[in-house]
């Protein structure tokens, strides 16, 4: 009687062909991975320059702004001591002549 039975093609060079197919797909899904890989480095380097850019920028602002303001103030107490000054002479002139003679005596003591 004759086996009709369907036998399995499991012989050594069918293997290896399966093997051969097998690798190449697991190296085509390597390369893959390794691209997805890479952009996903490169988008996330991008977003953390671009952070980085930004916050520089405020931080360059909040500097500036800062930087203008003190420099206000000076050009304003500047202005206030000119003003007492032409206001009045004499004693200013005193205020000066004392603060130098404290200056001297503090700075020539042995």
């Amino acid at each position: 009687m004759a086996d009709n039975t369907p036998k399995a093609d499991n012989t050594p060079k069918k293997e290896v062909e399966e093997l051969k197919e097998e690798l190449s797909q697991l190296r085509e899904d390597m390369g893959n991975l390794v691209v997805a890989v890479k952009n996903l480095g490169q988008s996330t380097a991008r977003a953390t320059k671009t952070k980085a850019e930004r916050e520089l920028d405020e931080m360059m602002g909040k500097l500036n702004q800062a930087y203008i303001a003190a420099r206000r103030t000076g050009e304003q107490a500047t202005e206030s001591t000119q003003d007492e000054i032409e206001k009045h002479p004499i004693t200013s002139l005193a205020v000066a002549f004392l603060a130098g003679l404290i200056t001297g005596k503090l700075f020539s003591q042995k």
